[in-house]
């Protein structure tokens, strides 16, 4: 074998790997923004869905959180008028109430509102675990009400329907109930 005949070989078994690597460097943020939009992936027998966080989250809420009295009528109202404007920003000001009832939580058992801003929900739990204030149900559900709040807020390409805007207003006014009681 010559060597034109040997460097030909080695370009032919290293361009389609080179091509396919290029094309995922050059494509990477159209790419993701693709995946973001998936909303389950099925193979098989296994099937993957993305788009249930909020529903999953309410299943939680329903075994966490306790039942909790009608909440402020003309809040609760507002905010499920908003939801049917812009869900987005529903969530996002539920998300507003949920911060602010951890910040006065945290002032009763003297923790700062810039350390409870900053910190994650887990290192929350771990500071109020002396205290055992909220089950260990509740801070899950805290952890998904925050990780919809930003994928809401973050993932403007997924859509956010009426409808789970609502249960999420739900699920945060019960959530702001029980850090008010705790």
């Amino acid at each position: 074998m010559d060597w034109l005949t040997f460097i030909s070989l080695v370009i032919d078994s290293v361009a389609w790997p080179f091509a396919l690597v290029a094309t995922i460097i050059l494509l990477r943020k159209e790419l993701v923004e693709a995946i973001g939009r998936v909303q389950s992936i099925k193979h098989n027998e296994t099937q993957i869905e993305f788009s249930n966080r909020i529903h999953e989250a309410s299943r939680e809420a329903e075994i966490s959180l306790p039942e909790t009295a009608t909440p402020d009528t003309k809040t609760f109202a507002r905010r499920i008028k908003l939801a049917e404007l812009s869900p987005r920003g529903a969530i996002l000001e539920s998300w507003l109430d949920v911060e602010t009832a951890l910040e006065e939580m945290g002032s009763r058992y003297g923790i700062s509102a810039e350390y409870i801003k900053r910190s994650s929900i887990h290192r929350l739990q771990v500071q109020l675990g002396d205290y055992n204030s909220l089950g260990k149900g509740a801070f899950n559900l805290l952890q998904r009400l925050k990780e919809t709040r930003n994928e809401a807020v973050h993932l403007t390409d997924k859509e956010v329907k009426t409808d789970a805007a609502k249960e999420y207003i739900s699920m945060a006014n019960r959530m702001v109930t029980l850090l008010d009681e705790a």
